[in-house]
Order: structure tokens, then C-alpha cells, then sequence
């Protein structure tokens, strides 16, 4: 045996308050349990590589991936580990790939391609893997219980392989500007985003065209608004999106969900339940929870006064054309 890459896992997304145990353990299992199997086992074998398939989820956060972000957490540090023990070991947080693999499958690399995470293509990751592959192997002299190791590569006994690579790369393609643009990043990024003003511009002409726009419009400008933000999540035209249509019916996932959440909070300036996806599950009742939370009690007082408003001016031009 001379090298291991352990490539396992698997996805069952859930947003972290509703997550179960066996939901934990079903992602957990393939990669903790079975890394570390995989370490014990070979621990006192002269391996040349020892390679973990992780995952960018672990650098950039992923919302809904509580469990995988925690899986692949641990394959980075245990190529840290690792690599204290003297043992080969590097940990690969992969972004997503395109045409193979659970996530494509899941189409999570269309969904990551909106927040700016381009996926990668099986050609690319497989040349970036073989680049890795060649990272370089350095002969490092140990104490004399190492004298009975075999000879390696040509090297007299005495000497054993130390990997000299990283223990953790991360390969992602991803486009730096758009990526900073989303809301609710980890604190690693506060240094980076620029984007920040974008969103408060956002913010503040939503919420200053409500603000002017006479009751009876508010309802209708702010289904235009949410329409064309659900369709920039689910990938849609706004055109295809209905109002009335459930959001699930739509092909929204736990993982979109939290996503539309994050993007119309950022936007009307209020934090939103995390379950208001399902509270509210299509744009209509969206809407009307949204305005009730914008304008409170003073919507139907405002609503009725502006009709009245209207009324009494139109009364007054006729007047003066009589």
C-alpha cells in the first residue's frame, strides 16, 4: 500500500434548528468515522500520500450544512494532526465540481455559481489533483528506533518520508466580487467586503420607494421586489415565478430557503425567522407578513385615509370643472 485518498461522503441538508441526530450521523459517519478508521489503520505504514477529498464548506460556510460543514472540519484537522505525527497528510476543501458527485446531482453547483462559487470542471480538478500529487516528498532523518525502517526511494534505512506539502489547500473557483455581495458572511471576510455599501443602497431604496409609495401600491412594489429576488435564487426568470405558487412547488430546498431569507432580510432591514419560507410559503402571504412587519397597525388607518384623500380631491376638480 502506498498512498490512501479517501474521497466519501454525503449531503442531507436542513437548516440547524430543525436538523436531527440521525441527519448528523448520516454526514459525520463516511467522512469522521472513516478517516479516522482509514488513519489507525495505516499509521505505521510508509505511505507516500494521504490525501482527504474535503470540502470548501469548511472556509467559506455554507448555510443548511451544519453537519457537513462539521465533517469536513474534521478531515482538515486531522491532516493537521497528522502531519505534527510526521504522517503524510493533506486535506483538499474543494468547491464544488460540475457533471459528477452528490452536489451536482443536486444542482448545488448552479446554486453556488449565483453566490459567486464557480464549479469546477472534472478536467480542471483532476490536473489540480495531479499537481498536488507532485507537491514534494523530503527525506528527514529520525531517532534511532527508526533505524529498522525500510529503505524508501533509494534512501538508506534511517530515513523515513516526511510530507513537506500543505496540510490543507483549498481549491475553489470563485469570483471574489460577487461572493462578497452576499450577506451574513463569516468574520474571515470582514476585512473584504466592499460590497457592503452595495446592500445598504439596497436596503435603504426598498425601503425609501415603500416608504413613499402610497399604501395601496406598497403590496404590489414589494411582490415585484421579492418575485425578482426568489427568481435570482431558484435560477428562474421573474416572469415564471407566480405568487401563488408555494415555494416547494418552486424547487426551493432547505438550503435555498435560508438563502432567500438572508438576501430579503439584508434588503428590508429587520431579521427574519429562520422557518419563514415554510410560515409563509408563497409570495402572497410573503407580502403581507412583510408589510404587517414594515408598517405596523398603521397599514388598513393609512390605506383608508389615502382613499379618503383621493376621493375628496377628486370631488374638488369636479367641483371646480362645474
Amino acid at each position: 500500500l502506498r498512498g490512501v485518498i479517501h474521497a466519501a461522503g454525503m449531503l442531507d441538508d436542513s437548516a440547524i434548528q430543525n436538523m436531527t441526530w440521525s441527519q448528523m450521523e448520516r454526514v459525520l459517519q463516511p467522512k469522521v468515522t472513516g478517516a479516522w478508521n482509514l488513519h489507525n489503520l495505516t499509521k505505521d505504514i510508509s505511505l507516500d500520500f494521504f490525501i482527504l477529498y474535503s470540502s470548501a464548506v469548511s472556509l467559506l460556510g455554507s448555510p443548511g450544512q451544519a453537519n457537513h460543514v462539521a465533517a469536513n472540519t474534521f478531515l482538515d484537522s486531522l491532516a493537521h494532526y497528522r502531519q505534527s505525527l510526521g504522517l503524510p497528510a493533506t486535506s483538499i476543501n474543494w468547491g464544488t465540481w460540475s457533471k459528477i458527485g452528490e452536489a451536482a446531482e443536486k444542482q448545488a453547483d448552479k446554486r453556488m455559481s449565483q453566490l459567486g462559487v464557480n464549479a469546477i470542471a472534472p478536467e480542471q480538478g483532476i490536473a489540480i489533483l495531479e499537481q498536488l500529487f507532485l507537491a514534494p516528498l523530503a527525506p528527514q532523518l529520525w531517532g534511532e528506533q527508526d533505524r529498522k525502517s525500510p529503505k524508501i526511494g533509494g534512501f538508506p534505512k534511517g530515513y523515513r518520508f516526511a510530507y513537506r506539502g500543505q496540510p490543507q489547500i483549498g481549491v475553489v473557483n470563485i469570483n471574489w466580487n460577487k461572493f462578497l455581495q452576499q450577506g451574513e458572511l463569516s468574520s474571515l471576510f470582514s476585512e473584504f467586503k466592499q460590497s457592503q455599501p452595495t446592500q445598504k443602497t439596497t436596503q435603504i431604496n426598498l425601503q425609501t420607494e415603500l416608504d413613499k409609495a402610497i399604501p395601496t401600491e406598497r403590496r404590489s412594489l414589494l411582490l415585484d421586489y421579492l418575485r425578482s429576488e426568489l427568481a435570482r435564487v431558484l435560477g428562474f426568470q421573474a416572469s415564471e415565478v407566480d405568487t401563488k405558487t408555494g415555494f416547494f412547488d418552486l424547487g426551493m430546498d432547505s438550503l435555498t430557503a435560508i438563502e432567500f431569507k438572508n438576501r430579503l432580510q439584508d434588503s428590508i432591514g429587520f431579521t427574519l425567522p429562520s422557518t419563514v419560507a415554510f410560515d409563509y410559503p408563497n409570495l402572497e402571504a410573503l407580502a403581507d407578513y412583510v408589510l404587517d412587519k414594515m408598517f405596523p397597525e398603521k397599514e388598513s388607518d393609512d390605506e383608508e385615509a389615502d382613499i379618503a384623500d383621493l376621493l375628496a380631491a377628486e370631488l374638488a376638480a369636479l367641483e371646480e370643472e362645474d
